[in-house]
C-alpha cells in the first residue's frame, strides 16, 4: 500500500521546496557525489514506505554505512560519468569481433577521426577501472559483513556482485593490465551486448551506494538518529529529544501518546514554538516511513499509512476561496482520505484561524472531539484559543500540552519547551503596548 501524502504535506515539511537560507530537507541529506546517487537520493525521499521490512532494511543498511564504511565506495566522477554515457549512447556492437574486424576499425576510425572510435577507447577504459573498483569494494564489504551484524539488503546485493565477478569473462576483466585494440573490441561487445545488464547493475548499485552514504553523513553530521518502527497494528507514537534540524541550537522535546488518548492538543499564544515543533514531528514521522534517519533521541512508532499537515495554507484566490473557506476544504480533504487510510497522523497549526472567535471556537470544538473517535489514527492540533479547553477536559482521547513562557522584569521569555497542561498566558496587548501601536495611531494628525 502506498504512503499517501500530498503536496500541501510536503510543503509544509520543505521536503524539497527551500527555505530562505535556500535549505530543504533534500539538500540537508544531499552528500551524494555522482548524479546518480542524487537521483536516487531524490527518488527515496519522494517515496515514503508502509512495507516494514522494507523500513528496516534500507535504516539497517544506512545504518551500517554509518558505522562500518564512513568512506563508503570511492570511484572517480569522471570515469563513473563516462561509462554511463559509453553504455547508454553510441552504435551498439551487433556481433562478436574478430582480430580481423577490430583491426580494419581501428584503421578505419583513426583516418576518418569518428568520435566512436574515441568513445569505446574511453568507455572501455572507464568501465574496467570501475569494475575493478567496484570488486575491490565488495571484498572490503564481505570482511565487514562476515565479522558484524549485516543488513540483508546490503548482503543480498554483495553477493549478486560477488556472483557475476566469478565468472571466468568478468575475471579476465581484473586481470587486465593494459587494453590493446582488439582487447576494446571485445570488451566493447562485452560491455554493451551480452553483459550490458550486468554493467547496468554495476552503475543502479553505485548510485544506490553512494545515496546511502550520503545519508550516513548527513545522520553523522547532524547528530540524527534511526527510529525504531512497529507493525501498525501496535498503535505506538513515542519521541523523545525532538528538534527542527533547520533551527540552530534547537530546543529538544519529548512526546507521545498513552492509551486511550490519540489526540495532543497544543495551547498557547503565538511564538512560543508551536508551529516549529509541529513541523519537526511531521517531518520525523515523514523521514522515518522514509528508512532515513530523524532529528531526534529516540523515537518508537508504528508504520502509519499516511502523513497530513496544515501549517502553512494560505488563501486561494483563483478559486475565490477565503482562508477560511480553504481551512474548512482541507479538513473535508482530510476526512476524505482517512475513509480509506484511516491509520494517519494529522496534523492541524492554528485550526480556524481565518474567522471570528465565536465560530472559531465552535468549529474547533466539533472537528477535535470528532478526531477523537478515529482511533486508529494519531491527531495533533495546535490552538490560541485557550477557552474550547474547559470543554475539551472531559474527552478522554486527548492529552493537553503548551509552550512554556517565563516571566522576567515584566517581559515574556520563551523557553521553547512542551509542558503538559494548557496554557492561559496571552501575550496579545503585551506586543501591541512593546510596540507603541497606540500611541503611535494617536499621534497622527487628525
Amino acid at each position: 500500500m502506498k504512503f499517501e501524502v500530498d503536496s500541501q504535506t510536503l510543503k509544509d515539511m520543505e521536503i524539497f521546496d527551500t527555505v530562505k537560507d535556500g535549505t530543504s530537507v533534500f539538500s540537508l541529506f544531499n552528500f551524494t557525489q555522482c548524479y546518480g546517487g542524487r537521483r536516487v537520493l531524490y527518488g527515496f525521499l519522494s517515496n515514503p514506505l508502509t512495507d516494514l521490512k522494507k523500513i528496516t532494511e534500507r535504516t539497517d543498511t544506512i545504518a551500517f554505512f554509518q558505522k562500518h564504511l564512513p568512506e563508503g565506495l570511492k570511484v572517480d566522477k569522471d570515469s563513473l560519468d563516462f561509462t554511463e554515457y559509453y553504455i547508454r549512447h553510441g552504435d551498439y556492437p551487433t556481433r562478436i569481433p574478430t582480430w580481423f574486424t577490430a583491426f580494419e576499425r581501428m584503421i578505419a576510425d583513426k583516418i576518418s577521426t569518428n568520435t566512436e572510435y574515441y568513445l569505446v577507447q574511453k568507455g572501455v577504459t572507464s568501465t574496467v577501472d570501475l569494475l575493478k573498483t567496484i570488486h575491490k569494494f565488495s571484498l572490503t564489504l564481505a570482511k565487514v559483513i562476515k565479522n558484524n551484524n549485516f543488513p540483508k539488503l546490503l548482503e543480498k546485493n554483495n553477493e549478486e556482485v560477488l556472483k557475476i565477478f566469478s565468472r571466468p569473462e568478468f575475471k579476465e576483466v581484473l586481470n587486465i593490465k593494459k587494453i590493446k585494440a582488439y582487447d576494446s573490441s571485445t570488451l566493447d561487445y562485452m560491455f554493451r551486448s551480452t553483459h550490458k545488464k550486468e554493467i547496468l547493475f554495476f552503475l543502479d548499485l553505485i548510485y544506490e551506494y553512494d545515496a546511502f552514504l550520503s545519508i550516513a553523513k548527513a545522520a553523522e553530521k547532524y547528530g540524527l538518529s534511526y527510529a525504531e518502527m512497529l507493525p501498525a497494528d501496535e498503535s505506538t507514537f513515542e519521541i523523545e529529544g525532538l528538534y527542527h534540524p533547520f533551527v540552530e541550537n534547537a530546543i529538544p522535546n519529548d512526546m507521545g501518546f498513552i492509551q486511550p488518548s490519540n489526540l495532543l492538543f497544543i495551547s498557547g499564544p503565538n511564538m512560543a514554538g508551536k508551529s516549529t515543533f509541529l513541523k519537526a514531528l511531521g517531518l520525523s514521522a515523514y523521514l522515518a516511513h522514509v528508512g532515513f534517519p530523524v532529528p531526534a533521541k529516540k523515537m518508537r512508532l508504528s508504520v502509519l499509512s499516511g502523513l497530513c499537515t496544515t501549517i502553512n495554507i494560505s488563501d486561494n484566490l483563483s478559486s475565490g476561496y477565503s482562508h477560511f473557506y480553504a481551512e474548512v476544504m482541507r479538513i473535508k480533504d482530510v476526512a476524505y482520505g482517512l475513509k480509506t487510510n484511516r491509520n494517519m497522523l494529522v496534523i492541524f497549526d492554528e485550526l480556524f484561524r481565518g474567522t471570528n472567535v465565536k465560530d472559531a471556537y465552535d468549529g474547533t470544538l466539533a472537528v477535535v472531539n470528532a478526531f477523537t473517535k478515529i482511533k486508529s489514527s494519531f491527531f495533533v492540533v495546535s490552538s490560541h484559543i485557550v477557552e474550547v479547553t474547559k470543554e475539551l477536559k472531559s474527552n478522554k482521547g486527548i492529552e493537553f500540552s503548551y509552550f512554556e513562557i517565563l516571566e522576567k522584569d515584566g517581559h515574556p521569555v520563551y523557553t521553547y519547551k512542551l509542558k503538559d497542561g494548557i496554557s492561559d498566558v496571552r501575550l496579545g496587548m503585551y506586543i501591541i503596548k512593546k510596540e507603541g501601536l497606540i500611541e503611535l495611531i494617536d499621534g497622527i494628525e487628525k
